[in-house]
């Protein structure tokens, strides 16, 4: 095995390493949209060995016949090693992944960008080992697969109308107001839905929308079309026609945090079904257009951030910055992550590369975080909101 990289007194050698597939066939390709087939592996925190290796979640569904469960798939990137090492993909437990590409008993191909592709058989744990020179060479890298089956959520939508004194609408025609209903319709309020369960569902959760969205609800607020987040209009809201043992989510022109002036900013708003267990809910706004952002709405429904001093995994709370809270760290891998508190990158100058992590250009990510890494208190996501999923059910507590 050759590595061709300069060494300068010492250096770490990574031979390969795991990557998200957003491609189904081409390895090359470096971004695309969400996919529940395609998750993303929580590869941070590698060194120091403790941490262990990379860790990629993968939902089963158990009701499905073995001939229709669809692959997983992932990139495997020669980082370090020359493209003519042999290689092989095999399962640490046959009777859990069943790997399919490459074919068993075949090499992967020589090549920089390779495919690997599986079907996860039962849940549970179990590792995708790369070995050198045959399928039964030494391990040199693994990757670690946790198969989760699905936990249903049930969801309850709402489009309500809401009265109010009226507001000029900037981005229309001069004249136009803002609207007392959301424009949204039941087709695009479920494909929403749906891209939300395309990021959900490798980590076990499923969202189950109710076949009838209810437009029934009237709201009399300050202004027509908006809810004011810091007051009690997000309570009124969330109280309006709401259903027990589900998610309910409300979907309104605008929201406003401090003034009617700032319009078509904010995506939506949330809290946390463990903090406000009589109250919680979510609110997203006609601004929103991606499944990503309700996603995220829904991952503080579920107690993300769990840190209570964490507003997102990248800000921390700040009563002089409602909302989002102030920023305290914007690296990569916290872009990546779905609990971002922003809803695209700016470029930064002389660093292109910070404004691309995956998901198309200038896109945050949708990755929770599996592992839970030593100094980091908004980690074990997974863990947390399947831990919330499982008590939406029950009754409210006092």
């Amino acid at each position: 095995m050759a590595f061709l990289i300069p060494v300068h007194k010492w250096t770490r050698i990574v031979p390969v390493r795991f990557l998200r597939a957003p491609d189904i066939d081409d390895p090359a390709v470096e971004r695309g949209p969400p996919d529940a087939n395609a998750p993303d592996p929580d590869d941070r925190g590698f060194l120091p060995a403790r941490q262990g290796c990379a860790v990629l979640p993968v939902g089963l569904d158990e009701s499905l016949a073995e001939g229709r469960i669809p692959e997983t798939r992932v990139r495997l990137i020669r980082q370090n090693m020359e493209e003519a090492g042999v290689l092989h993909v095999v399962a640490s437990d046959p009777a859990r992944l069943e790997v399919t590409v490459p074919a068993p008993g075949a090499a992967l191909p020589a090549a920089r960008k390779m495919m690997v592709k599986f079907k996860a058989k039962s849940a549970g744990e179990a590792y995708l080992e790369v070995r050198f020179g045959a399928a039964e060479g030494s391990v040199i890298h693994r990757l670690r697969v946790v198969v989760s089956p699905p936990r249903d959520v049930r969801l309850a939508a709402h489009v309500p109308t809401i009265n109010g004194a009226a507001v000029n609408d900037p981005s229309g025609a001069p004249g136009d107001i803002v609207p007392p209903r959301s424009f949204r319709n039941d087709d695009e309020i479920l494909g929403l839905i749906e891209e939300v369960n395309q990021i959900y569902f490798p980590y076990g959760i499923r969202f189950v929308l109710d076949p009838e969205i209810d437009r029934a609800g009237v709201l009399n607020f300050t202004h027509q079309g908006f809810v004011h987040v810091l007051t009690e209009e997000f309570n009124r809201t969330t109280a309006s026609n709401r259903v027990g043992g589900a998610v309910n989510m409300y979907f309104v022109p605008q929201l406003q945090f401090d003034d009617t002036t700032i319009m078509n900013v904010w995506g939506g708003a949330a809290n946390s079904a463990r903090g406000a267990p009589r109250t919680f809910g979510s609110i997203i706004t006609d601004v929103t257009v991606t499944g990503q952002a309700v996603a995220h709405e829904l991952g503080h429904v579920l107690n993300l951030v769990k840190n209570p001093r964490y507003t997102h995994v990248n800000t921390v709370q700040d009563a002089n910055n409602p909302g989002s809270g102030r920023d305290a760290r914007d690296d990569i891998v916290s872009r990546r992550r779905l609990m971002f508190a922003y809803i695209s990158l700016g470029p930064v100058v002389g660093m292109g590369y910070r404004h691309d992590v995956g998901y198309d250009i200038e896109n945050t990510g949708s990755m929770l975080t599996v592992k839970n890494l030593d100094g980091d208190p908004t980690d074990d996501e997974m863990a947390e909101v399947r831990r919330t999923a499982a008590r939406l059910g029950a009754p409210p507590r006092p």
